[in-house]
Order: structure tokens, then C-alpha cells, then sequence
């Protein structure tokens, strides 16, 4: 009904129907399991089919093939941190971790800077920022020294889960897929309800997504789905002058969440979060 409703509205008046914004980024660069030039390709053809901007964020201990970095580059998506290992923040020391990002920059900071785009962004694996206050502390300043900006997520779709499903049992990819695409719209009809609840309003969100071989398979339909909720895409630079992305984050369990969970456990929880859809391969 949300989705023949948005279709009316974008007949009626196109502009109208844009009225959220939506940043699109990639973890895990080169790629989930065995990464592949065509994976890498099928996404980024599909991001420039549909004009949308995103972010890759990279593990170069994961690099086989500097092609595959080189693709995103060279087609202007910048390159983020993802540390070298893809590490947790949570089980790691402190300067062992820092170790680790610094060398998980080295490939995609010389690609960035030949290129003349900005290496700003770190996103933490598994969505680990730190148990207790000090350790967030400490990690923050290390990257506020080395001229980092955090890039959250207020949208994830589980897409690693179906993708290891698909990798175990290949012959069922059409039901697999279509599982993820009916779970991937439960969860932007969750999530633009959560941050209702938390701010009054849909914030400009963030999306994170994964190279791999399920979302390369897919990953127009991923788009499709963005733009029946009626988002407009934009980069994660735009989606981060949005305010509440400064709110409060008090959240220190070791479970790796995203930010509008983060955001409502500070404030005390308005959000019933055991309706959050969960993946189901029925």
C-alpha cells in the first residue's frame, strides 16, 4: 500500500515524492568471501545507472587485486577505513588497533590522492565502538589526530547474513534474493518509523551495505527499493549536516548496533525494538 501510494504521488508531482534522503555506503572493499572484479563492477554500474553517490570502505588486508580499488576510484566513489584486518574494536587492544587502521590506509590513501578526492571517513567493523568511555575516548582522539570522521549507519539490512546463506546453498539464490528484497523492505519501513518516534521526523539516513556477491546480484533492486520509500540519494558528506548525528551516544554493550538504536538507548528507549525485523529464508 506504502509503495502503490508513493508511485501515485511521484506521478502526480516527481519532486514531491524525494522527500528523504539516503547515503549509500559499502563495507568490506575489495569484497565479502571471494571478492571478484564483477561484483565490484555490477554494483558500480548500478550506482551510476541510478546517479547515486557512495562510499567504499576498504580492508587492504583483504587486496588480491588493486584493480578492484582502482575501479571505484576511477569512476570518483571515494575510499574509506575499515582497518587492515577488519578487527573489533571490543577484543582488541587499544594500540594494536590504531596500529591496524593506520596500516589499512596505505593503498587507499595514495589512490584517493592521485585522484585528488578527500580520505576522510572510518567506519568500525561489526559496528564496535568501544565498551567503556575510555576506550572510545582514546580511539576518537587517535582519529580526530589523523584527520578521521566516523561514518555511522542508521540502516542495516543484514545483507551479510543472506549473502553466507546464499554462499552455502547456491541453488536457492532466486528464493534467497527474494527473502532479502521483502527484509530489506520491512527494515526501511522500521527504521523510518524509529526515527519518527526518536526525532519527530525521518533524518537524513545512512546506509550500510556490503561488496558482495548477493548485493551484486541484486543490488538495482536494492535501489528500486530505496526510491519506492521515496529517497533521494545523496553523499555521506550531505546525509552528516543532518543534526542528529551530533545527538548523545551512550552505548557501550559489546553487541555492534546501529545509530538510531544508539541514539534511543541514550535517551531512554521510545522505540519497541523487538519488532525489528529479523531475516527469515522461509
Amino acid at each position: 500500500m506504502k509503495t502503490l501510494f508513493l508511485l501515485i504521488i511521484m506521478l502526480l508531482n516527481p519532486l514531491s515524492a524525494f522527500t528523504h534522503e539516503l547515503a549509500l555506503t559499502f563495507d568490506d572493499l575489495p569484497g565479502q568471501g571471494e571478492p571478484s572484479l564483477q561484483a565490484n563492477q555490477a554494483i558500480l554500474q548500478a550506482l551510476k545507472k541510478y546517479k547515486a553517490p557512495a562510499i567504499g570502505f576498504v580492508n587492504e588486508g583483504s587486496i588480491t587485486d588493486p584493480a578492484m580499488l582502482k575501479l571505484w576510484v576511477s569512476q570518483g566513489f571515494p575510499l574509506g577505513n575499515h582497518t587492515y584486518s577488519h578487527l573489533s574494536l571490543n577484543r582488541t587492544p587499544i594500540l594494536d588497533y590504531q596500529t591496524d587502521v593506520i596500516k589499512g590506509s596505505i593503498i587507499s590513501k595514495q589512490l584517493m590522492t592521485h585522484a585528488k578526492l578527500k580520505y576522510t571517513y572510518f567506519r568500525h567493523p561489526y559496528l564496535h565502538t568501544g565498551t567503556t568511555p575510555e576506550v572510545r575516548s582514546t580511539f576518537e582522539s587517535f582519529l580526530k589526530k589523523e584527520n578521521y570522521i566516523i561514518a555511522p549507519a542508521t540502516i542495516d539490512t543484514d545483507d551479510w547474513v543472506f549473502n553466507n546463506k546464499l554462499i552455502e546453498n547456491p541453488d536457492d539464490k532466486d528464493v534467497i534474493i527474494k527473502s532479502y528484497l521483502d527484509h530489506t523492505r520491512a527494515k526501511f519501513a522500521f527504521y523510518e518509523q524509529a526515527s519518527n518516534q526518536i526525532f519527530g521526523r525521518n533524518i537524513k539516513h545512512i546506509w550500510l551495505l556490503h561488496v558482495n556477491q548477493l548485493n551484486a546480484s541484486c543490488i538495482e533492486d536494492l535501489l528500486k527499493i530505496a526510491k519506492e520509500f521515496g529517497y533521494k540519494f545523496i553523499t555521506l558528506d550531505q546525509a552528516l549536516t543532518d543534526p542528529a548525528y551530533t545527538s548523545e551516544d551512550n552505548y557501550y554493550e559489546d553487541f555492534g548496533v546501529a545509530w538510531l538504536y544508539r541514539w534511543d538507548y541514550t535517551r531512554g528507549k521510545v522505540v519497541d525494538w523487538s519488532k525489528e525485523p529479523e531475516p527469515n529464508f522461509l
